[in-house]
């Protein structure tokens, strides 16, 4: 799904504020996705050739609204690309191997893992500008990580893990505006629209930086895991 933050902000891995304690599971016993024991065929390989394919096109339309000053919009990258970029950075730097792509395997949603139920799978939500993301009314995850794409044409890639659940009242008390909660717009039906740095001005060290690096280095065993933080 479409829609870094200073290094030294908190939550970073190897900040002392990282060091939190982590919401409870409550829901840990219930089944996982019935279909994780396929195989998840989206490959490093198919990956790389999807971002090749963008990044060309990317730069091609760049050069054209430089050489004609046509006003066209470029795309955000496609939902694939994202989950897998966020997929491969969850197993090797978050320590879940298990995560597959959902669509891959017949899933709904975007992350299917066995660390969570069917009914509660990990949300993904990457943004290529300072502009808001927007959120389902009545989507539920048991955790969302933010997928930072601003520096990607610079080969700049960086993950946030938030540690709540779409239940958590963390999330829902989020300030939308003045006078609305996320909450508040959910039961009104609204899409809440929010950008991540205001979620992450809100959420402070639920927010933990799993992944700042290049493109190359996602499909690399991490030395150390940020869930022994």
């Amino acid at each position: 799904m479409q829609t870094i933050h200073d290094m030294n902000s908190p939550g970073e891995p190897n900040s002392p504020n990282s060091l939190i304690e982590k919401p409870a599971n409550k829901t840990k016993t219930k089944k996982p996705c019935v279909n994780l024991c396929k195989e998840d065929t989206y490959s490093e390989i198919i990956l790389r050739r999807r971002l090749n394919w963008f990044k060309a096109g990317y730069i091609e339309l760049s050069e054209i609204k430089e050489s004609t000053g046509l006003p066209i919009r470029h795309a955000n990258p496609p939902e694939d690309i994202t989950e897998n970029i966020a997929k491969f950075i969850i197993r090797n730097f978050d320590n879940d191997p298990s995560a597959k792509w959902a669509k891959s395997i017949s899933e709904k949603g975007d992350i299917c893992s066995e660390k969570y139920p069917a009914d509660m799978q990990p949300e993904v939500k990457a943004f290529i500008s300072d502009g808001p993301s927007s959120f389902g009314p009545v989507k539920k995850f048991g955790v969302i990580y933010f997928l930072d794409l601003r520096g990607w044409m610079s080969d700049s890639f960086v993950l946030w893990k938030v540690h709540v659940t779409s239940d958590s009242a963390e999330w829902k008390n989020m300030k939308m505006n003045k006078t609305q909660t996320h909450e508040d717009q959910c039961d009104e039906g609204k899409r809440p629209r929010m950008s991540w740095d205001n979620i992450h001005k809100q959420l402070g060290d639920l927010c933990v930086k799993i992944y700042d690096g290049s493109f190359n280095n996602i499909f690399t065993h991490a030395t150390t895991s940020t869930d022994s933080l």
